[in-house]
């Protein structure tokens, strides 16, 4: 009976183990074919049949280890991309495999939380585009504070942060609210006097502080002039400062340190630089705008200074002067070396000496003075050389060939050591006889410096220093120390080639011819007969050294457009982005009124000029850039607006071939800056599917009129390319009536990239 009980109980034993081997092999078949689910539970089966076996266990644990950190690292790039659903399915199959891993519940409660915060994020975009910065901020704050990599929060922050930078960085200005010229005439007039008729003609509040001196008086006759140009001429005249509250307030101080410094507003503005040295602009700041609060981070290249607003504008365009790509140039170089060698040895080599030597006596012993008297033929020994015919004649010839490609950048050292590096062991002796050696190393082979200097109109002057050296023979010292003798040929000059130009070096030539001989004395001198009685060795070798070297320019010097590298700058004393000027004076349509001489009044009469000018009916955009590039330069493409009227503003949105071109930056032109007008700019780059959103708007109601550049976009060539395009998609100009004006849109502009 016990024994059927055992059999029966291996029986089951082995059945189990059966299955288990089934199963383990089953969930291994399954997790190869990708069904890594239904594998895992095929391979828990083989571990619940067979607890002990370790090989059943360690496959399962491994794949399923492999399995969860895969599937929780996709479901935070789902959760990242916003895709939250999918995320939530991973994080429930994660959850079936293993129920209490912490990763896959901690990712179920944030998506819980992303979706609040989406719905927070939602309302702050709808207060965004409504204009109520405030509220979109205070709305952004929490969830930011809850979850710092917000995606979505930190995108509508960011816009929120740049239009509060943007309206906080836009000064207030007089011109939307009286822009019709006016008459003035007074004489040794109070100046506040003054500034109350033009309070009382204009609208326009004056605020005048306590310190301005009450006998303060001007004398000022102007005609046609703008409400601006008056002011400024009031105060400079009057050793006063001005600050423009809002549209109709200006608050009026005296020119004085302690004055400026409690109402004139500073900015912060900090400036990445990516091609200029931060040391360097720096200097160039402080000696140019006399700006006293910089600082500089060398790591981050970043300049940050605290200064006025208009001494940050003029800070800015120093920058774009100073942080430009330096110039690059690829330099083609070849260096041949031409040897060759000729050796000739043709002759009999006769014995040239005979040589006698006494031999041993009987006894072994060496001779003595007696044996040199019965020396005779008998008892010394001869030995002469033997007889060589030469005939060997070698003729050979090397070249040695380098052609290395350098890409230097302007006026930086490149070199090339193509050879060995021989070490010259000196040996010094102390005083207490202690000998220590010394190994320095001497460069042999050939060597190249090359240092370009690239010139507009693509020429490039380079410094050339060739030197090719090798070893001439070894010399031993008396103590034993082994030296060098180094053969070397040098040349050094400098060349200005063209982009493309080949220039040649060559002449650095070293010939040597040598003749030897040895034979019997007169016959081997006989013509023709005496190679029978001699032999002649003639050798020559000649070797020449060629360099040939050509420029190829990657990226020549990018010079600013003219707005940007001539500018005002202000006075001595003040700081100003425009000059103080009137425009020309036409003459009134109509007589002008009187005009007061030092009364409260100031007489304000309307000219030509003073009609408001009528909104733009048809707006014409047409490109302006170069026709033909190469790949690898940067060049600039304008859109120009030319109207019939005033404009406001303009958006539109441009596209670029991705593979032919790089987008680098846009920046605003100078169309809706005319007259000394406030604008603001926006614009965005995408890479990837080559798109440019540009937006331009001007602050006062009148807009701009004329012809000139409104955005100006900097782009790279990437291949070569013929042609490219970069095409306008749209355009949406705004006037001040309702009726938006026609816009002609200008074919795509066509530019050739060549290698």
């Amino acid at each position: 009976m016990i024994f059927r009980r055992l059999a029966i109980l291996y029986l089951v034993l082995t059945l189990a183990g059966c299955g288990a081997m089934a199963s383990h092999r089953e969930g291994l078949d399954l997790s190869a074919e990708g069904k890594t689910e239904e594998g895992l539970a095929a391979l828990a089966k083989a571990v619940e049949g067979e607890p002990t076996n370790a090989e059943y266990r360690k496959d399962l644990y491994m794949r399923r280890a492999a399995f969860l950190d895969r599937a929780l690292s996709q479901a935070q790039s789902l959760r990242a991309a916003d895709k939250t659903m999918d995320a939530e399915a991973i994080y429930q199959r994660v959850l079936a495999i293993d129920p209490d891993n912490i990763r896959a519940k901690t990712g179920l409660n944030d998506l819980t939380r992303d979706k609040r915060h989406a719905e927070i994020v939602a309302a702050a975009k709808a207060s965004l585009k409504a204009g109520d910065l405030d509220k979109a901020a205070q709305l952004l704050r929490p969830v930011l504070a809850e979850n710092p990599t917000s995606r979505g929060a930190a995108d509508v922050m960011r816009k929120v942060d740049e239009l509060q930078v943007k309206r906080q960085s836009v000064q207030p200005t007089l011109r939307s609210t009286y822009s019709k010229p006016i008459n003035l005439e007074f004489r040794d007039a109070n100046v506040r006097i003054v500034f109350e008729g033009l309070a009382h003609t204009t609208g326009i509040n004056f605020i005048l502080d306590k310190d301005v001196r009450p006998d303060l008086r001007t004398t000022i006759f102007l005609k046609n002039a703008s409400i601006d140009d008056a002011i400024d001429l009031i105060l400079q005249t009057s050793q006063l400062q001005r600050k423009v509250l809002n549209s109709n307030t200006v608050l009026v101080y005296s020119n004085s340190p302690e004055k400026i410094n409690d109402y004139q507003d500073l900015m912060v503005k900090a400036f990445y630089l990516q091609n200029a040295d931060a040391k360097q602009v720096q200097t160039t700041i402080k000696t140019m705008l006399k700006t006293k609060d910089t600082i500089i981070d060398e790591k981050l290249n970043l300049l940050v200074m605290r200064d006025t607003p208009d001494a940050i504008r003029l800070a800015e365009k120093l920058v774009a002067m100073h942080d430009i790509a330096e110039p690059e140039v690829m330099l083609d170089v070849e260096v041949l070396e031409i040897a060759r060698s000729r050796l000739i040895n043709l002759g009999i080599q006769w014995p040239n000496q005979l040589t006698l030597t006494p031999l041993a006596t009987a006894t072994g012993t060496g001779l003595t003075a007696i044996d040199l008297k019965t020396l005779n033929a008998t008892k010394l020994g001869a030995s002469i050389g033997g007889v060589a015919i030469n005939a060997r004649k070698d003729d050979t010839d090397t070249n040695l060939l380098t052609n290395p490609r350098i890409r230097v950048r302007n006026r930086e050292k490149a070199k090339i050591l193509i050879g060995d590096k021989v070490p010259v062991v000196t040996a010094t002796t102390t005083a207490t006889g202690i000998v220590s050696d010394s190994v320095q190393y001497v460069d042999v082979g050939l060597k190249l410096d090359v240092e370009p200097d690239i010139h507009l109109q693509d020429e490039v002057a380079i410094k050339v220093g060739l030197e090719v050296s090798s070893i001439a023979k070894q010399i031993t010292t008396p103590n034993g120390t082994l030296a060098y003798q180094i053969g070397t040929r040098n040349a050094n000059t400098v060349l200005r080639l063209k982009d493309g130009e080949t220039q040649i070096l060559a002449g650095l030539i070293s010939d040597q011819d040598a003749a030897t001989g040895s034979g019997i004395p007169g016959l081997s001198d006989l013509p023709i007969l005496g190679r029978l009685f001699g032999s002649r060795q003639n050798s020559r070798d000649k070797s020449e050294i060629v360099l040939s070297i050509t420029p190829h320019v990657v990226r020549n010097i990018v010079l600013p457009d003219a707005p940007a590298a001539e500018f005002w700058s202000g006075t001595e004393s003040a700081l100003r982005t425009k000059a103080l000027t009137l425009p020309p004076m036409k003459p009134p349509a109509a007589a002008e009124p009187g005009v007061g001489t030092g009364a409260p009044e100031a007489n304000a009469a309307d000219s030509n000029d003073s009609q408001p000018r009528g909104a733009a009916k048809v707006v014409n955009l047409t490109w302006t850039g170069p026709a033909q590039v190469k790949v690898g330069e940067t060049f600039k493409l304008g859109l120009r607006l030319k109207s019939d009227g005033s404009v406001r503003s303009l958006p539109f949105q441009a596209s670029f071939d991705p593979v032919a071109f790089q987008a680098i930056e846009v920046v605003e032109g100078e169309f809706f800056k005319r007259d000394g007008g406030t604008t603001s700019f926006s614009s965005n780059i995408e890479p990837a599917s080559g798109k440019v959103f540009v937006s331009v708007t001007r602050s006062d109601l009148d807009g701009a009129v004329g012809d000139n550049t409104v955005a100006v976009v900097t782009l790279r060539a990437l291949t070569a390319k013929a042609p490219a395009e970069v095409k306008l998609l749209s355009a949406a100009p705004i006037v001040q009536d309702e009726k938006s004006p026609a816009a002609l849109l200008p074919a795509p502009y066509v530019v050739t990239i060549n290698p």
